[in-house]
């Protein structure tokens, strides 16, 4: 305690300005959240994973229902036990757990190499875009850049100099990432990589013991390494593939990551298509693009340059690692073998931000260092203001007016049944009242779970479902027009004939642009061949509307339906006679 007041007393400027940085990045993350909006399905999946009764249960669902690991959602779990489940209170406990990144960045920076990339770092962090929504998005990304920070900064120091508190704050951090984000082994192999090849050269007396802080670190997250494996096994078995089926790998994602790492455009979080990705190539002949957009990414470039130019073994082991596993996962992602998206590239994001600081640093007169960084700097925040649509005015509504729509119109009443096919039990967050049917039927696609599983194939579940044969079972049925007839007989004979008169089945189509194009020629798509540029997901989760839709009009009644254009969700009502 005394050595941090005699600290801070000696450079009290220092602290000072750090901590009107850290506020004016809290500032910043607030605004975000008056204007958020409401909860996308990711976020829903967060909710719903955090608010199980127990953390085992949260876990549990976590296991069963997604690909992700669990530090946040627990992290997320006991916060929603002491502070509620509102959504800005879980906006809250991400900002809560990234906003370290502000002063941490300054501090390792300046440790590491220099006061003024520290400066530089503090900054950035605190205004990028990217960072910011990362930040106070309901999901685990801000949590991961705290992590990859930390964890690249001890690497960096226990291969320098291995004392004990070296090794234990990159054993720790980097175990901690392990299970925040699925993708860490990967990373963790280039850090085994860069850092043997350089002890190897430097100091082959510690390579022994080296090794052995990477068997801890394994020994450590050995229950994360059974939940990827898991996870990988479990994804082997689906009809589709995440990353050629939901996630369509596209190499202009080098285009959007360089735009949200060194400028304020971010067109898959402003559109919400996370499979649509920027591409500089098409607007570089416009004014705003080059001054605001093309300067930018010039700068970002170059600052990486003059740091790899730097002949700084520093530099090199902290960022190598990441240059590596970023090259490595798209070459991966190109070929089908794993999904990124550009929010995946959390994980090397700070530390390439570093390290362009670093090289901005570097200039030989400060003047021009600085001057170069305002520039940066300036160019973020003007670009920011002369946009219509931002992180800052992004309001995030999917299902937002949900319960206004079903408390004005449809009226929801105790007996009412709701199907909701698309992740139904995270949507019914905002229907007050009613009976939700357990059958989401994209866990169903996904063979994630047994009884929406059974629910729609009924004693076909048990077979050895896959993407090759999944069209013969369906076809007979489908390409008469007909609902497929397993599905028909679950759905009418335990759902719809127990029905009383009077009983309403209320279905709700939630993220309806994925089904609606398709749905329209669904008689065409059964005929073709599905496989060859046709999305998987999207033709089943069609298949399942078109039936669930024709099944409710043969034996009911259609009595009321609403559509919301705007965030895409539709609802209609069924009523027994």
């Amino acid at each position: 305690m005394e050595k941090t007041i005699s600290y801070i007393k000696k450079n009290y400027i220092e602290v000072i300005s750090v901590s009107i940085i850290t506020i004016l990045a809290l500032v910043l993350r607030l605004i975000v959240i008056k204007n958020y909006g409401d909860l996308w399905l990711d976020e829903l999946y967060s909710w719903y994973f955090a608010k199980q009764k127990f953390v085992f249960g949260t876990v549990w669902e976590l296991l069963k229902q997604d690909l992700h690991m669990p530090l946040y959602f627990v992290i997320l779990h006991f916060w929603m036990k002491i502070f509620g489940k509102s959504d800005i209170s879980m906006h809250l406990c991400t900002i809560l757990v990234s906003i370290p990144l502000i002063p941490l960045s300054f501090y390792l920076m300046k440790n590491l190499f220099n006061k003024t990339a520290g400066y530089f770092a503090a900054v950035l962090f605190a205004i990028n875009t990217f960072c910011i929504y990362y930040s106070v998005e309901v999901r685990f990304y801000g949590l991961v850049f705290v992590l990859t920070l930390l964890s690249a900064f001890y690497f960096v120091k226990m291969v320098e100099n291995p004392e004990k508190k070296n090794s234990l704050g990159f054993i720790i951090s980097h175990s901690l990432l392990m299970y925040t984000f699925s993708i860490t082994p990967l990373l963790t192999l280039f850090y085994g990589i860069v850092g043997g090849l350089y002890l190897l050269n430097k100091n082959k007396s510690f390579l022994n013991e080296y090794c052995k802080r990477f068997y801890l670190i394994i020994a450590i997250a050995v229950p994360a390494v059974i939940f990827n494996i898991y996870n990988i096994i479990v994804m082997h078995k689906n009809f589709c593939s995440f990353s050629k089926d939901i996630y369509f790998f596209d190499w202009k994602i080098l285009c959007d990551i360089l735009e949200n790492y060194f400028t304020s455009q971010n067109v898959q979080i402003v559109t919400g298509a996370l499979n649509f990705y920027a591409n500089m190539f098409e607007h570089i002949h416009e004014g705003f693009y080059l001054i605001f957009v093309l300067v930018p990414i010039l700068v970002g470039i170059g600052g990486l340059l003059k740091s790899l130019c730097s002949k700084n073994e520093k530099l090199y082991l902290f960022l190598c690692p990441s240059i590596l596993f970023l090259i490595s996962a798209l070459l991966l992602a190109s070929v089908g073998a794993i999904s990124f998206l550009t929010k995946y590239s959390s994980i090397v994001y700070p530390v390439i931000i570093c390290a362009v600081c670093y090289g901005l640093s570097k200039f030989n007169l400060k003047i021009i260092s600085y001057s170069i960084f305002v520039l940066f700097v300036l160019l973020n925040i003007v670009s920011v203001l002369l946009q219509p649509m931002s992180v800052y005015n992004l309001h995030r509504k999917e299902l937002g007016n949900l319960t206004q729509v079903m408390n004005d119109i449809i009226k929801p009443r105790e007996d009412d049944i709701f199907i909701i096919p698309y992740s139904g039990n995270k949507v019914m967050r905002y229907i007050p009242k009613g009976k939700l049917l357990h059958f989401f039927a994209d866990d169903a696609i996904l063979l994630k779970d047994e009884e929406s599983k059974s629910f729609y194939f009924d004693e076909l579940f048990k077979k050895e479902l896959n993407r090759g044969n999944v069209k013969h079972y369906l076809q007979p049925d489908l390409s008469e027009g007909k609902p497929f007839v397993l599905y028909h007989i679950i759905l009418h004979d335990n759902q719809i004939d127990k029905m009383k008169k009077g009983q309403r089945l209320i279905f709700v189509n939630y993220r309806q642009s994925f089904t609606t194009n398709l749905l329209k020629n669904w008689q065409y798509l059964y005929y073709s061949d599905i496989y060859d540029g046709m999305n998987m997901f999207v033709f089943l989760m069609s298949s399942v509307i078109h039936d669930t839709m024709q099944i409710a009009e043969m034996y009911l009644k259609p009595v009321q339906d609403y559509h919301d254009k705007e965030r895409d969700y539709s609802i209609f009502v069924y009523e027994k006679q």
